[in-house]
């Protein structure tokens, strides 16, 4: 009975030389699709004194053909770096519009002093503020599945929901907290 209980379970020794684990043999498959084990990585099972490469064992051998993620990735990835490429480019024309504007020569004569004052202002916090957010935003969308880019995808999104995109915002925040998003960007662990 005691042998069963330990038999799906294995320990994994780290390049840093600790011992992680026990871990299912789901998590042992999943960090190997992931690339957070390769071939030579050591595992044993519970119970077991040696340490053999992941591939040592056959429930972790596949061929070349089987190597796909075993986590299929949600809908809401692909909507989501439409919405960050789409919001990056679009802080990024505000800030071009900002500039042309601020380099016309006949602003001044168009405008009251106290109009000007306030125009030159604002077009320096826009792009002051801009250029970091629209560089912040095609990072998003270039974004892999990691347990922070959950944290940083949340951020974005609520960005959003301050301004012009918040119908878009909305579904986007309520596919983004379900458990199979959190799950494919690790965020469960």
């Amino acid at each position: 009975m005691e042998e069963s209980k330990y038999k799906n379970l294995y320990e994994v020794k780290g390049e840093d030389g600790n011992v992680y684990g026990p871990e299912s043999d789901s998590t042992i498959r999943r960090w190997y699709f992931e690339k957070r084990l390769n071939a030579q990585s050591l595992i044993r099972r519970v119970g077991d004194t040696d340490w053999r490469q992941v591939l040592a064992y056959k429930e972790f051998k596949v061929s070349a053909n089987e190597i796909v993620s075993p986590l299929s990735k949600p809908g809401v990835i692909f909507w989501y770096r439409i919405y960050c490429s789409f919001s990056g480019v679009f802080v990024g024309l505000l800030v071009l519009l900002f500039l042309v504007l601020r380099s016309l020569p006949d602003m001044e004569q168009n405008m009251s002093p106290s109009d000007f004052d306030e125009f030159q202002i604002t077009s320096l916090l826009m792009v002051v503020i801009g250029i970091p957010c629209a560089i912040f935003y095609f990072f998003c969308s270039f974004m892999t599945y990691r347990g922070w880019h959950w944290v940083l995808g949340l951020i974005s999104i609520g960005l959003g929901m301050t301004g012009c995109c918040l119908p878009a915002c909305i579904p986007l925040l309520i596919f983004w907290v379900k458990p199979e998003t959190k799950h494919w960007l690790n965020r469960n662990e």
